[in-house]
């Protein structure tokens, strides 16, 4: 080759190379246009039949044309973009202000001296809703609002509003707010979708309100994931209130603060409501879990209607099988372990001993699973049972009622109580061992029967050493309790006896 010899190819030449290939200059750009991201608006002006351009300088200037920044814009609007946008107006912070009797000594060297001494301490939590609703109805956890005084939400537009609890329930801890005073303009309402077709590794938007102390405002934060399973069960820590069953998985990072905030698909609806996360640091590992949409619209439905969930009573109660008979075609994984007397179940035929295989052809894969399952029933329901009874499959129709507990005539009682008289039906329905006494079925705030440390299913057995065998009774020896020197409650709290007294 010569020193003053271009090795470079001429334009003919590189032309004549990509021919023999079988691509143009032009479709060369057109496939690289693709490959690093790029919008396809290009790509198809090329592969789908318009006028390609010729080599040379005008070729080149044909595929600059191709990655304008209009079209690098346009392929920024993923539809993950647009569903955030859709969904994020309607996000909102919660504040919620609350009360809480503590030893202001507790971590203190003082707390060995005043073990007992409690004053009122004012506790603030943060975490996140959105509005549901035109009407100005917000959806968050139940965790979220808990024994709240007072409760703000904000707006990602700035604007501030108090906010009423209208219903909270702790065992799917779900909670509804309305919105006071919203004035100027409509406020945003979040599209709901369903939670029934879900795909595990379909797109999952989480969006709330993170560590909220730490931002100065109000914009929720986005995160982005997949399903990652679906119908999970999670198994209650002691104590624990919620029941945690056919929830929605995901890997979005959710955190604290995201606890009430909306799981979005990505076509810009909610479709499950963020409640919690397995954590080892406090921070988003990667696992977070939400409360299908559907079970939402129902909790929600009730709470508004009538400010309390509505559960139904098929009466039968489940235990696992300790180990699944790998002989057993079947495969049994869940058995009826009693069943309520006059309950629906028994009504229609149900025994102990009988396996549980399926309600509605949806199998029973444990006792939790089917506690869970009742969630979505409705008095009134027909719900279909599967089982297994000597060997044989049986298919048994039960018709779902008002829980025995709605039905049940309550009385006020003294203390800030209302008791009503435990049935036989209402012992099996609980699981109480007490044969006999009187059901709380509420506790006032701040009321004396709260100081003593009575809750809400709690079975009161005695009341100064005497057993009782009525409410009227138990009406008046708690009036009594005032006027004597010493008195005693004994009462059963979930097979355990307490003691009182004072």
């Amino acid at each position: 080759m010569k020193a003053d010899e271009d090795p470079r190819p001429t334009p003919a030449a590189r032309a004549a190379a990509t021919s023999r290939a079988g691509l143009s200059p032009a479709r060369l750009a057109g496939l690289g246009a693709l490959a690093g991201g790029v919008a396809t608006a290009g790509l198809f002006l090329v592969l789908g039949g318009g006028r390609a351009a010729g080599p040379g300088p005008a070729g080149v200037a044909a595929a600059a044309q191709q990655t304008t920044p209009a079209a690098i814009d346009d392929s920024r609007r993923t539809a993950i973009v647009a569903a955030a946008d859709r969904v994020g107006r309607s996000v909102v912070a919660i504040y919620a202000r609350s009360t809480q009797q503590a030893n202001p000594y507790a971590g203190t060297i003082w707390e060995d001296f005043f073990p007992f001494f409690r004053q009122p301490l004012p506790v603030q939590s943060l975490g996140s809703g959105f509005i549901y609703s035109a009407e100005g109805y917000v959806v968050t956890n139940h965790h979220v609002v808990a024994d709240a005084d007072s409760v703000h939400v904000t707006l990602m537009d700035g604007r501030s509003f108090p906010a009423t609890i209208v219903g909270s329930d702790p065992t799917t801890d779900l909670a509804v707010l309305r919105i006071e005073g919203a004035r100027g303009a409509p406020l945003p309402v979040a599209p709901l979708g369903t939670s029934a077709d879900l795909l595990i590794g379909e797109w999952a938007i989480a969006i709330g309100n993170p560590f909220a102390p730490l931002l100065a405002d109000a914009n929720p934060s986005v995160t982005v994931g997949v399903i990652s399973a679906l119908h999970r069960d999670v198994r209650p820590e002691p104590g624990q209130e919620q029941v945690w069953t056919d929830m929605v998985q995901t890997d979005a990072s959710i955190n604290p603060g995201n606890s009430g905030g909306p799981l979005v698909n990505a076509r810009g609806e909610v479709v499950g409501v963020n409640s919690f996360i397995f954590s080892r640091s406090g921070g988003s590992i990667g696992i977070g879990v939400a409360i299908p949409i559907d079970r939402v619209r129902r909790i929600a439905d009730d709470l508004v209607r009538s400010g309390r969930v509505r559960l139904t009573w098929i009466g039968v109660h489940a235990q696992d099988v300790a180990a699944v008979d790998p002989a057993d075609p079947v495969g049994v994984r869940v058995t009826v372990e009693r069943v309520d007397p006059g309950s629906p179940a028994e009504k229609s035929g149900v025994r102990p001993g009988d396996g549980l295989l399926a309600a509605n052809g949806r199998r029973v894969l444990s006792a939790l699973d089917w506690q869970g399952r009742q969630l979505d029933f409705r008095a009134g329901d027909t719900v279909r049972l599967e089982l297994v009874r000597t060997g044989a499959s049986i298919t048994l129709e039960v018709a779902a009622a008002p829980d025995p507990l709605a039905a049940a005539p309550e009385s006020a009682a003294p203390l800030g109580l209302r008791l009503t008289a435990l049935t036989p039906a209402l012992r099996s329905y609980l699981g109480t061992a007490a044969e006999s006494g009187l059901l709380v079925t509420a506790v006032a705030p701040g009321s004396p029967a709260q100081n003593i440390g009575l809750e809400q299913g709690d079975v009161i057995l005695a009341i100064d050493n005497r057993r009782i065998a009525s409410v009227d009774e138990g009406v008046a020896l708690l009036r009594e309790l005032s006027s004597r020197p010493r008195a005693s409650l004994v009462w059963e709290r979930r097979g355990q006896l307490f003691r009182w007294d004072g």
